[in-house]
């Protein structure tokens, strides 16, 4: 065998991955998925470098994990590249979700490209995306045939069976990247290595065709001019890389890794100095694994030396030298915002003082709720020494927060504790006018613990106000006032019988808390009000309640109290049969994702969907994160998990899937009485009432249909009720003597359940006739035909036969019920 002098490096693709490759311009989309370190980026470059006819273009926009309003925000800019317009109302949309995709597919409709281009979207993994396939599809859609857009991605979750019928798109995967044994030979000779047969097995064997594994073998063999055969990739890294680097390099490649992409700022942090030295700069250009994205200045590491240095970096280096590099990580990330990473470096280190000055704020805290923040808070709180705790009292209070409110009630009492001991004895040394404020604030905290006793929280709340003197600095505007939930009736009708009570008592204790926290809930009992109106059947006075919390909450920002004053619009509307009504309400409240992306509001967009699809017996728009009750745990607070396991239930209940509403019902009744919420326990007990009558257990069912309705006829809460369309027959039924005990309540509750009943039947109806009977493609078609292409046309632009255009358009008529293009043109679908 023979060896080639060092040079450029010359790329080596099979004769499999280079067939993929060369399909691409065949298509309007191509996805390359496979892991990290099959050279799929590479593969990628060196098919658009070297094979673009003359004229055509390519851009690349890379993610690097930034949030999502980001990651979107750089997508549109690639965009921009080709289609300014397309892109500024892209923009507008934000990170699309489920319920915007069908106006991004419009919007990309008329997307226009007069020259052959390619976009690049690559690491699409890190996109913070739910829904990254069906955002990939919808993409797939431009109708441009000058237009190639390239996804390039390790694997992702979702699964792909509904990709597998979409022939706007071209997969190239894994397997594609594998080289067999010809291909690793051909992939050395190009190195200017020859090997033996003997060799070429060895090769092989050891890296089973991973590119990224036989490039190591090459780099050795380059080096040593001999194959280690027994070494794994670990021992590869070290000999083609590790062994190369200075005493300087060594070092700083090893503090580097332990972040999984950084910039220069951070970089030169991590070596303790203001800027990079020189040869640091070209160590990071010239390393083979190590990829520098310049729109963000970012680097990103190659997981196979990132996994070597690790390795070297935990289980080689000092305990000192370890500590020292992870504290220089968490100022790091601390100073590019990233404070929950920051605190964790320090909290491999035990570092408390570090944790308890990272200059995060409860906004900060709720919106790190589904990553698990509050486990890592409790953490730091049970282990901290406590005189470190007591000289951030200011620190523990907002920490204190998101305890109490997930119920985490033995930290929570602890700070309590803590902060009291801060004020009686001020280890942190406040002048006299800041202790004040921290009794305030310690009032203003504790005043929660009474939740969901409007008047005891009112008290705490006067008295914080009386000391404070002013609003608070640890509560915010932008915090979700309702926990993330929807019903604010649900949250506080906590007596039988007291409702109209908790009513004048919201009124009347609001304000001080609005005082407090600059208007922190504004039209919070407006909406409570309009519940309570809607509830009744009194569906006017409702709308007015709603309108007036819509105008005081917008003025004051508070866009989860405009969610459910939106949701509190849409059950109107279907209690009245206003199909005109019920869409705008939808449409409303899919639109705030435009005006916020937190995660909060998202999920009560989520929510918001859920409740209405649940009413009108569908589950079409029920989220995925509520099909069970661990996962409702993970995403929301204590408060709010009441409410989200009765729409569980009632999901249920829908799908006839008694056996497990029976098994979960005794959980969601305790649950719901440890916080003292009627609504829930009114709602549970119809749900069994009704599965239990569903199922000839008539005795138990009006057992269940008479708990539902002691707790809910003194307040003339009818509408739960309403809500099974069995209901009406379900209470004539009934024993007489609920008659006569509950005469004219039972009429008005009848009464609703006909309302009810008709405005179900009319939205569903109006929902059925905007479903089309034709699928996405025959749509697509028949769209394309009405607009007079031709068959032919049709078939170019999509990538298809004239064959297959002709007998999707037959289809398309047999489905219609007409005969000719001509009719097609009067038709909507």
């Amino acid at each position: 065998m023979g060896k080639k002098p060092k040079g450029k490096r010359m790329y080596y693709f099979s004769h499999r991955l280079k067939k993929q490759l060369f399909q691409i311009p065949h298509y309007p989309l191509t996805i390359v998925e496979a892991p990290y370190g099959f050279g799929k980026t590479t593969a990628v470059e060196a098919y658009l470098n070297g094979n673009l006819p003359p004229g055509a273009c390519a851009y690349w926009y890379t993610c690097l994990g930034e949030p999502a309003s980001m990651a979107w925000q750089g997508i549109c800019e690639l965009l921009a590249n080709v289609n300014e317009e397309i892109a500024a109302n892209l923009r507008k949309l934000e990170m699309p979700t489920l319920d915007t995709l069908s106006y991004m597919t419009a919007i990309l409709r008329e997307f226009c490209c007069q020259k052959e281009t390619y976009l690049v979207i690559d690491n699409y993994q890190l996109v913070d995306c739910d829904i990254p396939r069906e955002l990939m599809s919808v993409f797939s859609l431009h109708g441009n045939a000058n237009l190639h857009m390239i996804f390039i991605t390790q694997q992702l979750e979702t699964n792909q069976q509904f990709l597998v019928h979409n022939t706007h798109i071209h997969t190239i995967q894994a397997s594609d990247f594998f080289f067999d044994r010809e291909g690793t030979s051909n992939l050395f000779q190009m190195e200017g290595i020859r090997l033996t047969k003997e060799e070429l097995e060895s090769v092989f064997m050891s890296t089973e065709g991973w590119v990224s594994a036989i490039r190591l073998q090459i780099i050795n063999f380059e080096e040593n001019g001999s194959f280690d055969y027994t070494a794994d990739i670990e021992h590869l890294v070290e000999a083609a890389i590790w062994k190369r680097l200075t005493l300087e390099e060594k070092e700083f490649l090893l503090s580097v890794s332990v972040l999984d992409s950084f910039n220069a700022r951070q970089a030169a942090i991590m070596m303790g100095k203001e800027v990079l030295p020189e040869e640091i700069e070209e160590l990071l250009k010239s390393n083979d694994f190590i990829r520098y994205f310049p729109d963000n200045g970012i680097y990103s590491m190659h997981s196979i030396l990132q996994d070597y240095l690790r390795n070297r970096f935990y289980h080689h280096q000092s305990e000192d030298f370890q500590k020292r590099i992870l504290y220089l990580a968490g100022q790091s990330c601390s100073l590019n915002a990233q404070y929950y990473l920051a605190a964790q470096f320090f909290f491999r280190i035990k570092d408390f003082e570090a944790i308890l000055s990272t200059p995060f704020d409860g906004e900060y805290l709720a919106n790190q709720k589904e990553k698990n923040i509050l486990e890592f808070v409790i953490a730091v709180v049970n282990e901290c020494p406590e005189e470190i705790l007591c000289k951030y009292p200011f620190i523990m209070l907002m920490l204190a927060y998101p305890m109490l409110f997930d119920r985490e009630m033995e930290s929570f009492q602890k700070l309590c504790r803590l902060i009291s001991s801060a004020i009686d004895k001020n280890q942190a040394g406040l002048d006299q006018k800041e202790l004040r404020r921290l009794k305030g604030e310690y009032m203003l905290l504790t005043s929660f613990i009474a939740y969901n006793d409007i008047r005891k929280m009112s008290v705490g709340r006067r008295a914080a106000l009386e000391i404070l003197g002013g609003p608070s600095c640890i509560i915010v505007k932008n915090m979700p006032w309702t926990f993330g939930g929807t019903s604010i009736l649900n949250m506080f009708w906590s007596e039988t019988g007291k409702l109209d009570d908790t009513l004048q008592d919201m009124d009347e204790c609001l304000p001080y808390y609005l005082k407090l926290t600059r208007g922190h809930g504004y039209g919070a009992n407006s909406v409570l009000r309009a519940e309570a109106m809607l509830m009744r059947g009194k569906d006017d006075e409702a709308e007015i309640l709603c309108h007036k919390a819509l105008y005081e909450a917008r003025s004051h920002q508070q866009i989860d109290i405009c969610l459910s004053a939106e949701l509190v619009f849409a059950r109107i509307a279907i209690l009245r049969g206003d199909v005109e009504g019920y869409f705008t309400s939808i449409n409303n409240i899919r639109g705030y994702t435009k005006k916020n992306s937190s995660l909060s509001v998202l999920r009560m967009i989520d929510m918001c969907l859920t409740v209405t699809s649940l009413i009108l017996g569908t589950t079409e728009n029920v989220a995925k994160w509520f099909c069970d009750m661990e996962s409702m745990k993970r995403i929301l607070y204590a408060p709010t998990i009441s409410y989200a396991q009765i729409l569980y239930s009632q999901l249920l209940l829908i799908e006839k899937r008694y056996n497990v509403l029976y098994g979960i019902s005794q959980q969601v009744l305790d649950t719901a009485k440890e916080i003292n919420y009627i609504l829930p326990q009114v709602h549970q007990h119809i749900f069994l009432a009704v599965a239990k009558r569903n199922t000839g257990n008539d005795q138990e069912a009006q057992g269940h249909l008479k708990e539902a309705l002691t707790l809910a006829l003194q307040d003339r809460v009818y509408l739960p009720f309403a809500h099974q369309e069995c209901m009406e027959e379900f209470l004539l039924e009934s024993p007489g003597y609920l008659f006569r005990q509950n005469g004219e309540a039972l009429e008005d509750l009848i009464t609703l359940c006909r309302r009810q009943k008709k405005g179900v039947s009319i939205i569903k109806k109006a929902l059925l006739q905007t479903k089309s009977p034709l699928t996405p493609r025959e749509r697509e078609i028949a769209q394309l035909a009405k607009d007079r292409f031709s068959a032919k046309e049709i078939a170019g632009k999509l990538y298809i036969s004239e064959t297959t255009v002709r007998t999707i358009l037959r289809n398309v008529y047999s489905k219609l019920d007409i005969h000719s293009k001509n009719e097609l043109s009067f038709k909507e679908f």
